[in-house]
Formats: structure tokens, C-alpha cells, sequence
């Protein structure tokens, strides 16, 4: 991959997310309870995850146990927590980058693991991808409408600002 890349790439997961969180949002239909739970569960595993990375970058224990929060957040605390978490993520690879540092961690569910910094973001961005991709399909059977999530919208629409942003 190519390490310039990584930057927009941050910066298309937070806007991904944030897109994802906006369409689940619209959906307001008592009978589709259940399916916007769900939907929240698996934006907020994607945010677990990225936490869990977080600490295993740091060096520090994460505190999570699991792979997903026993509570389900409300949309506004999980799209604030997501945004500050690629922020973070944004300023580790603009500012305390080692993208072949070699990071031990142990998984969540047992064992040893072993991942170059950079291949910690790559899982990161694919990781979210597909949760994403799971959503938006559970926001289409609830008559909602699926956010257009994807890499090439994200440059057509922000690839001329001067600064890629978050926000």
C-alpha cells in the first residue's frame, strides 16, 4: 500500500462512518426497532475495534473484553466516540508514523498476535468497510436510504479541499 495514501483513507473511513451513522439516524419507523439496534451494535463493534487497535498502538491495556460494549450507545455518543477515534488514527499517521513498527498484542478472545503498524490501519479501514457493508444493507431493508459510502464519492466531493479533514 502505498503510505501517502493512508491520510485520505483515514479520512474517507471518519466521513464513511459519519455518513453511516446519518442514514441510520433517518430511520425512525417503530417497526424497524430492532434492525436500527442492530445497526448501532455493529457501527459501535467497528468502534470497539479501533479502540482495541488504539491501545494495542499505545502499548496499553484497551479495557475491552469483548468485542462489543454490553450497552448500546446512543447514535450521538457513538458518532462523537467514532469521530474522535479517526481523529486520532488521522494524527497518528500525519504525526507518529512507524508504519513498519512491529506491535504484540493479544487478542481479545485468547492468543498472541503480531501486526506492523501499517498493517493495523489497513485492518482498520477494511474492517469498517465491511461492518459498513452489513449496515447498509439492514438500512435498505428498512426502507431507508443507503449512504453512497464509497472511496470514489469521498474524492469527488473532497478531494479538491486543501486539507482532507474529518469533519
Amino acid at each position: 500500500m502505498d503510505l501517502a495514501s493512508l491520510p485520505t483513507l483515514i479520512a474517507f473511513k471518519g466521513w464513511a462512518d459519519q455518513q453511516t451513522l446519518s442514514a441510520i439516524a433517518n430511520i425512525n419507523d417503530p417497526q424497524y426497532a430492532e434492525q436500527k439496534k442492530i445497526m448501532i451494535r455493529l457501527m459501535n463493534h467497528i468502534y470497539v475495534v479501533d479502540m482495541i487497535f488504539r491501545g494495542n498502538l499505545l502499548g496499553i491495556d484497551h479495557g475491552y473484553r469483548a468485542l462489543n460494549t454490553v450497552e448500546t450507545p446512543t447514535l450521538a455518543t457513538l458518532s462523537e466516540a467514532m469521530h474522535n477515534a479517526n481523529t486520532w488514527y488521522q494524527s497518528q499517521i500525519t504525526q507518529h508514523w512507524e508504519p513498519q513498527r512491529q506491535v504484540s498484542f493479544r487478542f481479545v478472545e485468547g492468543g498472541e498476535g503480531l501486526m506492523s503498524a501499517e498493517q493495523i490501519i489497513q485492518h482498520s479501514l477494511h474492517h469498517s468497510s465491511y461492518h459498513r457493508g452489513a449496515v447498509g444493507w439492514l438500512i435498505a431493508q428498512a426502507g431507508g436510504e443507503v449512504p453512497k459510502d464509497v472511496l470514489t464519492v469521498f474524492l469527488r466531493d473532497h478531494a479538491n479541499a486543501p486539507v482532507l479533514s474529518l469533519s
